[in-house]
């Protein structure tokens, strides 16, 4: 599978796989992405991505960027 945009609710649902959840929210319409270092943690990586709804797309270069910040090979993710 080649890399194109997703909805936010299916970028959310692949990256779970990878124990990437969404923490609260940013400054207006932003969601906060975090990697925890251990389980119930605040701690780790973090990625934060407009977001207006669950529906909205998030495009590829936002995607790419969200893999190298947390480590996650591309063809890992797109499989």
């Amino acid at each position: 599978m080649s890399p194109h945009p997703l909805r936010y609710r299916e970028l959310l649902k692949k990256l779970n796989a990878f124990s990437i959840e969404e923490r609260g929210s940013g400054k207006g319409s932003e969601r906060i992405l975090i990697k925890p270092n251990q389980a119930g943690s605040n701690q780790g990586p973090q990625y934060t991505v407009k977001c207006h709804g669950e529906g909205d797309e998030i495009y590829t270069p936002v995607i790419k960027a969200i893999l190298r910040r947390f480590n996650i090979s591309p063809k890992e993710f797109w499989k």
